[in-house]
């Protein structure tokens, strides 16, 4: 049995199960949201094996990762701006946010989920490329 997890955290990590916008047919019924994404994710891991998410399932979790690196880019410049007077404390939350990145990518969630490590090394590819961006755009 599974134990179950709650709060702030993991219901940011099954935000985008919860939103799945395509459908899917379960006993000659069609369905959205979770229940599609859920038959979805176990179909391709009978057919790919255990921790695999399918190119589709996997694109669609990376186009997560994405806007919330660009959320995380945008509140970082906001706060770095309005509390500290200027973007050089943006540098500091960018390295923090790599380091708790790799951390919950490399570790966290890989016990926490079972993630594989391929899986895991895409997710930080994909929020620390928009990162990079921002620094080597913004470098003086």
């Amino acid at each position: 049995m599974q134990k179950r997890r709650t709060g702030i955290y993991h219901s940011l990590v099954v935000l985008p199960d919860n939103l799945f916008p395509f459908k899917t047919e379960i006993g000659g019924q069609w369905v959205r949201g979770v229940r599609s994404y859920n038959a979805r994710l176990a179909r391709y891991q009978r057919k790919y094996g255990a921790g695999r998410y399918g190119f589709k399932l996997d694109a669609y979790r990376q186009v997560f990762h994405f806007i919330g690196s660009i959320l995380f880019l945008v509140a970082a410049g906001f706060i770095s701006e309005a509390l500290f007077g200027g973007s050089n404390a943006m540098y500091v939350f960018l390295s923090t946010a790599i380091a708790l990145i790799s951390f919950q990518e490399f570790y966290l969630h890989r016990r926490m989920y079972q993630q594989l490590w391929r899986k895991g090394f895409i997710d930080w590819l994909t929020w620390c490329i928009p990162f990079g961006v921002y620094f080597f755009t913004h470098f003086h």
